[in-house]
């Protein structure tokens, strides 16, 4: 197998309910999405093109939970070793939900998932699996490249693939926007 194949997309979340999403988030504010810096152990944004984010309700994080438990059961069951009883569950528990929006002229640079916030807390974890829907279909780039490849997202998909380094990720500036999704991951 080539690393690539360990990229799974499933379509999950109804339409309807990405509507419901996009209408109920679009009421609250926003904030400029954060990198966390190695070097100075600090969460600091980009100048310029940096998306803008929104943490989850709980509400909301119930809602969609079972979307990622459905999504999350399609690659275990793709991916997972059966016959080895330790190896046969990837994760037990989620990260809560962020939701990020794209307005034209944003993007996400390329990037793996090293999620230092799964680290401290009440929750713990390493990142296993990273998962990343998209809400919406109406606007222009803001191409998901992962591996070197260009997935074709739809309204309702959700990407899975290991949150490691040989999983380089990002979401090209967006032309005509905006572009809804949301990402959790997990440990």
């Amino acid at each position: 197998m080539k690393v690539s194949d360990y990229v799974y997309v499933t379509n999950v979340v109804p339409e309807k309910t990405c509507k419901e999403i996009i209408k109920a988030i679009d009421k609250k504010d926003w904030e400029k999405h954060k990198w966390h810096n190695n070097e100075t152990n600090s969460m600091t944004s980009e100048k310029e093109k940096e998306l803008d984010v929104q943490a989850v309700t709980a509400e909301m994080q119930q809602a969609m939970t079972p979307f990622l438990v459905k999504a999350y059961q399609e690659y275990n069951t793709k991916f997972s070793n059966p016959k080895e009883t330790k190896l046969s569950n990837l994760a037990t528990k989620f990260s809560p939900i962020r939701f990020n929006k794209y307005s034209k002229g944003t993007m996400m640079r390329m990037h793996y998932d090293h999620i230092h916030s799964l680290f401290e807390g009440e929750h713990k974890g390493i990142p296993v699996l990273s998962f990343v829907g998209l809400l919406n279909n109406k606007f222009t780039g803001g191409d998901f490249n992962i591996c070197g490849k260009n997935l074709k997202l739809k309204a309702g998909d959700i990407a899975i693939f290991p949150s490691c380094f040989m999983f380089p990720h990002e979401v090209t500036e967006v032309i005509k926007g905006p572009r809804y999704s949301f990402v959790s991951w997990a440990f």
